[in-house]
């Protein structure tokens, strides 16, 4: 075989592969659009299926009646994401209102659904419909901050369709107890406390905190308002986050930086628990110490009140530790 021959050969054989190749794209094509097809007619039946549940209103959108809340469900940004891969708008923003209600003043949320790379879309969004139909079981789940924040901002803790749900999930994770005629929520911390946030007082923005240490019967007043007499930290920002935080104290405190705690909090739970106040001496009898450099944020010192207060801790501190 001369030369052209070979090139010859060659160009045979590379039309050959390439048609192979076409061939094979299309097929992969033509599977995942039909994947797609039968995703759809899934998520037909799941609505199909539960005609108490869910609803299609005036403007295409799925209505869904959870246990919890009723959510809203916008569909454009889905078909839009169908329609146009490159288009960066979704789902995952529903609308969450009172449960049976369409409320005029909805909470918004960003749900997300646990998904594997080869799932067609539609079984994404099946997925996501029936977790919110099921949200009592999902609300809880790790990645369901946003749907967490947004039942509480509407509910809060009044009854409510949450309050059977939160007071499980509570007792589960920290022998929480609601106490409904009273107002008040009393959970385990570490090292034999115990807390106690009140939420009854229609003038406070936020909880008043107490605790409670080993071998008392009583309560001690840490908190009227934590809102107003903290520098607004975000472990005490919201509920559910002040909850974990208090229920890992007072130990998680003997570890924490300045940073990964209210500065107020923790000297507050200094001025009453030695281990934790011999802690904190060194860092405030340093010699670059000033409470007005604290940062209650990334790039925001606290302000000039609460580091008066601050200051004032201290000095209860030092009295403590160095008298």
């Amino acid at each position: 075989m001369d030369y052209e021959e070979e090139e010859v050969g060659e160009i045979e054989a590379s039309t050959h592969i390439q048609y192979s190749r076409r061939e094979l794209l299309l097929n992969e094509m033509l599977e995942a659009t039909e994947a797609s097809r039968r995703a759809a007619r899934l998520v037909h039946n799941i609505v199909e299926n539960n005609p108490e549940k869910m609803f299609v209103d005036k403007d295409g959108k799925i209505v869904i009646n959870g246990s919890l809340a009723t959510y809203r469900v916008d569909m454009n940004g889905f078909h839009n994401k169908m329609n146009n891969p490159f288009d960066y708008s979704s789902f995952d923003q529903v609308e969450v209102h009172p449960k049976g209600i369409l409320s005029e003043k909805f909470q918004t949320a960003c749900v997300q659904v646990q998904m594997h790379a080869s799932m067609p879309a539609y079984d994404l969004l099946g997925a996501y419909l029936l977790g919110l139909m099921n949200d009592e079981h999902t609300w809880l789940e790790e990645n369901m901050t946003p749907l967490r924040r947004a039942l509480y901002s509407m509910y809060g803790l009044r009854m409510s369709p949450l309050t059977k749900s939160l007071s499980e999930h509570l007792y589960l994770q920290h022998k929480g107890q609601f106490d409904t005629k009273n107002d008040r929520l009393t959970f385990n911390g570490t090292n034999g406390w115990k807390w106690r946030l009140s939420f009854g007082n229609p003038l406070a923005r936020g909880f008043k905190i107490e605790y409670q240490k080993p071998r008392q019967d009583w309560w001690n007043h840490m908190f009227d308002d934590h809102s107003v007499e903290t520098t607004d930290h975000y472990t005490m920002s919201h509920f559910f986050d002040i909850v974990e935080h208090l229920a890992q104290s007072p130990a998680l405190l003997r570890q924490a930086a300045e940073w990964n705690t209210d500065p107020i909090f923790v000297r507050k739970v200094a001025s009453d628990y030695p281990p934790l106040a011999r802690d904190l001496i060194s860092r405030i009898e340093a010699e670059d110490y000033d409470p007005s450099e604290i940062y209650s944020f990334y790039d925001e010192p606290i302000d000039s009140n609460d580091a008066i207060q601050i200051s004032f801790l201290d000095d209860q501190i030092r009295s403590m530790i160095l008298a």
